[in-house]
């Protein structure tokens, strides 16, 4: 996975701009059934988030702390087909926190988890959370969007405005 790019090679001043970009993960799995998890805690970004996935035809449970993430988890895990995962976790449990935890679990650590998070990791922290795959906020929808189906089978119908 390349972790940044070159833009204008061949400056003026001889060097390169470096931007920082994650390729598209490549699930080494076909797409899974079940809900899509978002945990995150603010409020308007969970919602909105669960209802962008909704509308486009995905089951969608949410929670709002690592905490209440567990609790959802551990009845089923094999309901939750991907987990969309903020690092920034009001609460006794950080993003980073729950990760860790997913992954000493073994009954957990196979759900596919991406990172949504709009602040900078470094790389060795990066690499400890083994991250199915990154989302940098902000993103676009479509972004989002895309990143879900290739974890998660679309269950429902999606919601199409009527003429």
């Amino acid at each position: 996975m390349a972790l940044a790019r070159a833009v204008n090679p061949g400056t003026p001043t001889g060097g390169s701009l470096m931007i920082p970009f994650t390729e598209p993960p490549r699930p080494s799995e076909p797409p899974r059934r079940g809900a899509v998890l978002v945990v995150e805690d603010r409020d308007d970004v969970r919602q909105g988030m669960a209802q962008l996935l909704e509308l486009h035809g995905f089951f969608v449970a949410d929670a709002r702390d690592g905490e209440e993430a567990i609790r959802q988890l551990r009845p089923e895990p094999g309901g939750v087909a991907l987990i969309l995962l903020d690092l920034l976790l009001s609460g006794c449990m950080s993003g980073k926190d729950f990760r860790l935890r997913q992954l000493a679990d073994p009954a957990l650590a196979c759900i596919p988890t991406v990172v949504v998070t709009g602040v900078s990791v470094d790389p060795e922290d990066r690499a400890a959370l083994r991250a199915d795959g990154w989302l940098e906020k902000p993103f676009r929808c479509d972004d989002l969007l895309e990143v879900v189906k290739r974890y998660v089978v679309c269950e429902g119908s999606p919601l199409q405005a009527e003429p």
